[in-house]
């Protein structure tokens, strides 16, 4: 029987069920073996992460919101949701009263603190109890497909949580696999959940937030949702 096949760590493919039972010691541990490669592999445009441009155009959508809410954001905490090595949350936090790392992976925590950010600090947690970990935020940044991560079961729950984390006029950026564009690249997941825009505005609606605008074309890959409490 053959071998099955590995990714690029050298790891048997993650397998949906695992992220839709919440297999938390699981999913732990693969983020874990990713960490001391993570910064390096990105860095590298052929990395198929960055296919279709993903990462850059998540990093532009981001600067734009916070750009377009400057004043707000320098009250407020800025929230990486899921923020791996801390790139993202290096990025933007000096915009921001101060910020603040979320992770499941405490090897990803220990890389993202040698950055030594000023006014940052890292929590290991779960992304689907925010609401319970943070509240008053000015913003929520999520590069990673968490959605997608953890599909249809998950996201009306990060959803709500995103909406009990963010104060009144803060915002959250997401990405996630475009149902409208599947299949049309080399880097197509068969164990992630791809959503179209309409599922991404009827959850923003269920979860109660003013506003909800998805971003990128409908031929990437990756697209984004911005969200507005």
């Amino acid at each position: 029987m053959p071998k099955p096949a590995r990714d690029v760590y050298g790891l048997a493919p993650s397998l949906a069920r695992d992220y839709e039972s919440m297999s938390l010691d699981l999913i732990r541990a693969r983020w874990d073996e990713k960490a001391e490669r993570w910064d390096s592999d990105l860095a590298e445009a052929d990395f198929h992460l960055n296919e279709d441009g993903a990462y850059a155009r998540f990093l532009e959508a981001a600067a734009e919101a916070v750009a377009a809410r400057a004043e707000f954001c320098r009250r407020h905490t800025l929230v990486d949701l899921g923020c791996g090595t801390g790139l993202v949350l290096a990025r933007f936090a000096g915009q921001f009263a101060e910020g603040l790392g979320l992770d499941l992976s405490p090897r990803m925590l220990e890389v993202a603190a040698r950055r030594q950010v000023a006014g940052v600090r890292f929590q290991e947690g779960n992304a689907f109890e925010l609401g319970r970990l943070v509240s008053g935020a000015g913003a929520v940044l999520a590069r990673g497909i968490l959605l997608s991560h953890y599909g249809w079961r998950w996201a009306p729950t990060l959803f709500d949580h995103l909406h009990q984390a963010l104060a009144p006029g803060g915002f959250a950026l997401l990405d996630f696999l475009n149902a409208e564009a599947r299949g049309a690249f080399a880097c197509n997941p068969y164990n992630k959940t791809y959503f179209a825009p309409e599922h991404m505005e009827r959850l923003a609606g269920e979860a109660g937030f003013s506003r909800c605008c998805v971003l990128g074309e409908p031929a990437h890959r990756v697209r984004m949702i911005l969200l507005e409490r």
